[in-house]
């Protein structure tokens, strides 16, 4: 990896013990997305983390939570990124019109 390349870090990650959510933003031609990625932390015989992305059947109401959890933050992204291009589109039809333009109501 040269020094101009950052590597991809998620933007956050929700834990509850061993298990883990991390939740990534990524681009595309239409703008920002997000994906999650589900995982379980354990230590290898050498005693090294490791991660997989296998669940034992007690886990997986525990990561059904997590996987809650990362949407609802997930949500409230796509929410904010919408909230912030309705604002801008405002500003900009804001600055684009004419007095004329602009409803009889704020007319003088």
């Amino acid at each position: 990896m040269d020094s101009t390349t950052v590597p991809n870090k998620p933007i956050e990650t929700l834990r509850d013990s061993r298990l883990k959510a991390s939740i990534w933003e990524n681009e595309s031609e239409k703008g920002p997305y997000y994906t999650v990625s589900l995982a379980k932390i354990y230590e290898d015989k050498d005693g090294h983390l490791q991660e997989t992305q296998s669940f034992s059947a007690s886990e997986l109401l525990r990561v059904a939570e997590l996987a809650r959890e990362a949407h609802g933050v997930v949500r409230d992204l796509k929410r904010e990124r919408s909230q912030e291009r309705n604002t801008e589109q405002q500003a900009e039809q804001g600055s684009n019109r004419s007095r004329s333009e602009r409803p009889a109501r704020f007319r003088r």
